[in-house]
């Protein structure tokens, strides 16, 4: 039987530092060899993610920005995106402001180039998260973010805030009532930024569980070949679809209890692990 594994990224598929371990890195480009496919779903863009798994020779096509953009990472091809309405980025970054915050927005030209705007001066999360990515040609600074948009031919994937819980929660709530049917309001606390939490707003259809929803139809998939791994909040969708789902030992403790298996941890190469455990047990058969 040929076996799809879709795996998170950043706190599952990565160590704590950000990169792959060796042992995951052979086991992966050892079954990209096989029959079997591997793929990711991961909160990053492209380019962010070709940073740190370039090197794996992805068989089965990836979500990015938290399944915004589903692509073919063989063919380099966008294969669908789901992304937000103008009026909803008016809206949003007009309630921002309101609330003392700008965002991050994520962004495809019609030449399928990432751009991430954002306005002068930003919060300390955001430079924080800019200082993490030096001379990344991606960041726009633009006077008026709204303007920019309008003027440029580009798609808002995703908007990010990055800031204290206290400053963020007060937002959350109020996009829940007003927009809860348009957009998706996830709140995380930072994997990487010490104190401060990320607010992601995208389309209600930018989410794992739709993108992968997407390929199960396309492929045709059974829920006994589908191998979901993940460890945060922002799993939950993909991991309630039928398949063998998992969580890494350093998961959230709703994923813990969500998952069907708990496996080791990130910093121990669980997803590799577990991979290998499945493919030997399959042709020892």
């Amino acid at each position: 039987m040929e076996h799809i594994f879709i795996t998170d990224l950043d706190g599952t598929l990565l160590q704590s530092n950000g990169f792959l371990s060796v042992e995951s890195e052979e086991v992966l480009n050892q079954l990209a060899l096989t029959q079997h496919k591997i793929a990711f779903a991961t909160a990053r863009g492209l380019t962010s993610a070709q940073k740190v798994i370039h090197h794996i020779g992805w068989n089965f096509p990836v979500l990015l920005n938290n399944g915004a953009v589903i692509y073919d990472w063989q063919r380099q091809k966008v294969l669908k995106i789901n992304g937000i309405a103008p009026q909803l980025i008016q809206m949003i970054l007009e309630l921002g402001s309101a609330h003392g915050l700008s965002p991050l927005i994520f962004t495809l030209n019609e030449k399928f180039e990432e751009g991430i705007f954002y306005q002068q001066n930003p919060s300390k999360g955001l430079h924080y998260f800019m200082g993490m990515r030096p001379n990344d040609p991606r960041f726009v600074e633009v006077e008026n973010i709204s303007d920019a948009l309008i003027t440029a031919d580009t798609q808002g994937l995703v908007l990010m805030f990055i800031d204290s819980y206290e400053a963020l929660v007060p937002l959350k709530l109020y996009l829940q009532e007003q927009a809860a049917n348009q957009v998706n309001c996830l709140l995380l606390k930072d994997q990487y930024i010490p104190d401060q939490f990320v607010l992601e707003i995208s389309s209600t259809t930018a989410t794992k569980e739709h993108g992968i929803a997407y390929l199960i139809q396309e492929y045709n998939l059974k829920p006994e070949q589908l191998h979901l791994f993940g460890d945060n909040l922002n799993d939950q969708g993909m991991l309630a679809l039928p398949a063998n789902t998992y969580a890494v030992s350093n998961a959230h403790p709703a994923i813990l209890a969500q998952a069907t298996h708990v496996i080791p941890s990130n910093d121990q190469s669980g997803v590799a692990q577990t991979i290998q455990h499945i493919i030997s047990r399959e042709e020892k058969r």
